[in-house]
């Protein structure tokens, strides 16, 4: 029995020993290892949970902490999380864009490690509760948990988030909707506090509802971002953030090289729609266009505001070229298109122009030799007297003409005086510039091709025979013949 209780007293000393030894190396171990590696593990996004962010760490030597020591930063009013994590030796394994993207609490994360010091920055967005943080084995969950329906709301953001906003000195806006009075807001843009109040619309009755408004400048192709936190009486805050570009409406329809053929063609989409001498809806009016008309757009300016929306057109037509027309009264067209393959008549030689003109689509364009170089839409002849179809030269320019007509060639008599930019073909058809009509794209014409002044004018300036500055008129001749025209089908 003694030698019994000697073995146990003995291997209870052992136990105890090792037990001493091992807690003596434990109390003697650093609280901290001197470096930790990170590596971000996981951003995941769970239905009435909200989203949580894993960050694994290797201590680089034994210490009682197999995690770093770090601090948290809430930040509300900015609505943004900042933690730093110490004695971090490096970080791999970013996050992908999509595991940020999808989550609803989530709009950026961001990292940088300063010496030793890895700092992560997480940008909130919805319902924006304190940051919670578990702990386990090696590594650190950080959760962002998603609020009640009590929460404030945000809707309404004008310009809408990834939508777009005309140039020029605009108005932004959005409305605040709260189950409790508001207690206070933050507003930034472009990451710049910005200085307004809000004007309560809801009258006093709930749910309580405040309109935002200020305006800023917007710049072409430019990105914006706009930020509200808005926080209630019982500090339920939600974070909003949103982006719109600086853009005009039309070139998302139509690309940024729709000048390349001197302007694009748009259809006047309303009937009566006044024309102005200035972009203003006080300027001086030159006439009226109707749903039956076409315009191009030569610019897109700057000018008086209606409603959001500051752009207006200058246009090149018929009647009133060089005129300006409220943007949201024009509609883009598909756009005139040269063929895809040219093929040079044998009458042309290489480095000369020549004209083709496609009458069932009604578009002409200007080649140099086997290249297009410009496309528009033309008018041609009605079908009581249709354009003729063949190879032509131009025998006869004018840079103003009175084209006079009537029975029996044609239905009604008419007188017209300065025609612009006249290239006689075949007798007394011609192609040239047009004043009284802005129906391109459709027959209009007693047999001519009609075109726009501008138009007109550049394809006068650039084709044989050329018309000297001192003179009104030229006429071809063998040692100077005129530009060929090829009118098809």
């Amino acid at each position: 029995m003694a030698k019994i209780s000697s073995i146990i007293i003995a291997f209870l000393a052992i136990v105890s020993g090792f037990l001493f030894y091992n807690g003596l190396k434990y109390l003697l171990l650093p609280e901290y290892a001197e470096s930790y590696f990170a590596s971000f593990a996981s951003c995941s996004c769970q239905k009435n949970f909200g989203t949580e962010i894993k960050i694994n760490f290797v201590p680089k030597e034994k210490a009682k902490h197999k995690i770093p020591y770090y601090e948290i930063q809430d930040l509300p009013e900015y609505g943004k999380s900042v933690i730093t994590l110490h004695n971090v030796e490096s970080i791999k394994d970013f996050f992908s864009y999509d595991e940020i993207v999808n989550s609803p609490l989530l709009s950026s994360l961001d990292y940088k490690l300063e010496g030793k010091n890895l700092l992560v920055e997480l940008e909130r967005k919805g319902s924006c509760l304190p940051l919670e943080i578990i702990e386990k084995e090696q590594s650190i969950f950080f959760i962002l948990k998603s609020g009640n329906e009590n929460y404030p709301i945000i809707t309404d953001q004008k310009p809408a988030d990834s939508g777009t906003a005309s140039p020029g000195f605009k108005k932004i806006s959005f409305k605040a909707v709260l189950k409790n009075p508001l207690k206070k807001f933050f507003l930034s843009f472009q990451g710049e506090p910005v200085n307004l109040s809000g004007v309560d619309i809801s009258g006093g009755t709930l749910p309580y509802q405040y309109l935002f408004e200020f305006k800023a400048n917007i710049e072409k192709d430019k990105e914006y971002q706009v930020k509200a936190i808005i926080t209630d009486n019982q500090d339920q805050a939600s974070i909003y953030n949103w982006t719109f570009m600086g853009q005009i409406p039309v070139e998302a329809a139509l690309g940024k090289d729709r000048f390349k053929y001197l302007g694009w063609w748009g259809q006047i989409n309303a009937d009566g729609i006044n024309v102005r001498e200035e972009p203003s809806a006080s300027s001086t009016k030159k006439g009226s266009l109707s749903s039956a008309n076409r315009v191009k757009v030569l610019k897109e300016v700057s000018g008086q505001e209606i409603g959001d929306n500051n752009v207006w057109y200058e246009i090149d037509g018929g009647k009133y070229p060089h005129s300006y027309i409220f943007s949201s009264l024009v509609s883009p067209l598909p756009q005139p298109e040269p063929p895809q393959t040219v093929t040079a008549p044998d009458e042309v030689k290489e480095g000369e122009y020549w004209i083709d003109v496609n009458l069932s689509k009604k578009i002409l364009t200007l080649v140099d030799y086997d290249k297009p170089v410009f496309a528009t839409y033309v008018s041609i002849g009605r079908e009581e007297n249709p354009t003729p179809a063949g190879i032509f030269n131009v025998w006869y320019k004018l840079k103003k003409a009175t084209m006079k007509g009537g029975p029996p060639l044609v239905k009604q008599k008419y007188e017209l005086k300065n025609v612009p930019y006249v290239m006689y073909y075949q007798g007394s058809y011609a192609v040239h510039g047009t004043y009284w009509h802005d129906k391109f794209g459709t027959p209009q014409s007693a047999g001519c091709t009609n075109i726009t002044q501008g138009d007109a004018a550049y394809i006068f300036e650039k084709t044989n025979p050329i018309v000297p500055a001192d003179k009104n008129y030229f006429v071809s001749s063998k040692e100077n013949p005129g530009v060929l025209i090829y009118n098809h089908e």
